[in-house]
């Protein structure tokens, strides 16, 4: 992968592959790619002054900016690993990343290389990885998943061929650099292609409406906030310069998949993975793209479910086991199948659909409830902006269902229940139906932006 980003970057020579733009929407700066292969010469000085060495291990954590993509770039020349930093961790949450990820040095924001240089490639020892992220849970010990250079480049090859992406394309990049989505399929497989990065310093729907047209983009991923919130945008914008709309990192809400066709006259299209497995199934680029499925699996990659639904993976780009964890890494597979906990099935077109997650189950006296089975009766409600559905402790039926609701503006809670209530007895079974509505401002987020079930139902005092 690092050899094709560097080729990639020779072959454009005075061609501008790297730009962002400041709040406003303004071009603030932009890159040459014969400027950011020298900038990838200067950091890799900058690690070998601070000592890094093949199969060390460098933090980053840089901004959105200049400096960002050829920092990875360098550090996967240099044959370390690189584990990317996400600024929302808490400082406890922050400190047992660092404690577990045992850094040779740390890319922190401000810092820039001293003096300039080469680009040199150095081979990585056969057992470290490319690529160290660290899961953000809302509970218990972040987990490292290492991923190595040939997994990377295994599902990048894989995604280039099934959504036809290539040098020709312009990608305006709105996520976090800290994860799979954003810094994976996002930089680095758009890097190793020569495809044109734009960064937008911040996500806004406006904001970011107007620059895919104003930068003539090709190729947008976000997730499903984004796309929401972007499908209510009043700008007059034409999105024709635009051929691909992906969404993942969580589950696309049917009507915000219609919403944002209807807007824009896209198709979203809709894709499955996981830090640990990569990307394992995707909505075609060609035909139909089913609203509420995640396509069908990449070739080389089996998806099968256990008999609970649990969804099991086993592909060229799955991780071998968690960072220093053996334990865990033994609970995560079984016949060499990583368990995903993701509960699905697939449809009579052998589509994968996602119908939620195992630790999310409602039990609801004895009888499983999909959280995310409600959650769609309800999010069609055009008055909902967002809704999220768990259990609450009952001590005659172990759990009931509640819905937390974020209403449109203008919506008065007390109507809107009585609305919700409605559309549930019509499309649920009588014990899948929310005893109880909470109205919300906003719901709680974790670090990568999901939605933290537990901060809804815990305790005001815990």
């Amino acid at each position: 992968m690092i050899r094709r980003i560097l080729d990639a970057l020779e072959a454009n020579g005075g061609r501008e592959v790297y730009g962002g733009l400041d709040a406003r929407g303004e071009p603030a700066w932009s890159l040459q790619a014969r400027e950011l292969l020298a900038a990838v010469g200067a950091w890799q000085a900058e690690l070998r002054d601070r000592g890094v060495r093949p199969g060390d291990r460098v933090g980053i954590d840089l901004p959105r900016g200049p400096e960002l993509l050829p920092a990875h770039v360098a550090t996967l020349a240099a044959g370390a690993t690189v584990v990317p930093m996400n600024a929302a961790l808490s400082g406890a949450e922050r400190k047992r990343v660092l404690e577990k990820a045992e850094l040779r040095t740390l890319l922190a924001p401000g810092e820039r290389p001293r003096r300039g240089g080469v680009p040199q490639l150095s081979e990585a020892p056969a057992d470290s990885p490319a690529l160290l992220i660290f899961t953000s849970g809302t509970t218990g010990e972040p987990k490292g998943v290492p991923l190595r250079e040939l997994q990377l480049e295994a599902n990048l090859d894989a995604l280039a061929q099934a959504w036809g992406l290539s040098a020709a394309d312009r990608l305006l990049h709105v996520l976090p650099c800290h994860h799979l989505h954003g810094l994976v399929l996002a930089l680095y497989g758009s890097a190793r292609l020569g495809t044109s990065i734009t960064l937008l310093e911040r996500f806004d729907a406006d904001l970011c409406v107007r620059a895919l047209e104003t930068q003539k983009a090709s190729v947008f991923m976000g997730v499903p906030t984004m796309l929401r919130r972007m499908a209510r945008s009043e700008l007059s914008v034409e999105l024709d310069c635009v051929r691909l709309f992906v969404s993942g990192s969580a589950p696309l809400a049917p009507q915000d998949f219609r919403d944002f066709e209807t807007r824009f006259g896209h198709t979203p299209l809709e894709r499955y993975g996981l830090s640990e497995t990569m990307i394992v199934a995707t909505n075609p680029l060609e035909g139909e793209r089913r609203c509420g499925s995640v396509g069908r699996p990449l070739p080389n990659t089996e998806v099968r479910l256990a008999e609970d639904g649990e969804i099991e993976v086993r592909g060229p780009a799955l991780m071998s086991g968690y960072w220093q964890a053996p334990e865990l890494t033994r609970e995560a597979f079984h016949e060499g199948f990583f368990r995903t906990g993701d509960l699905g099935r697939y449809d009579e077109a052998g589509y994968l659909c996602i119908t939620g997650r195992k630790r999310e189950l409602i039990l609801v006296g004895g009888t499983n409830v999909l959280p995310g089975e409600v959650e769609r009766v309800l999010a069609g409600d055009p008055a909902v902006e967002e809704v999220c559905v768990a259990g609450l402790p009952d001590p005659d039926r172990g759990e009931v269902v509640a819905a937390f609701v974020v209403p449109r503006p203008g919506h008065d809670a007390e109507v809107l229940e009585g609305q919700l209530r409605g559309r549930a007895q019509e499309g649920l079974a009588s014990y899948k139906q929310p005893r109880v509505y909470r109205f919300v401002r906003a719901l709680p987020r974790n670090a990568m932006g999901k939605v933290d079930r537990r901060a809804l139902t815990r305790p005001p005092d815990v």
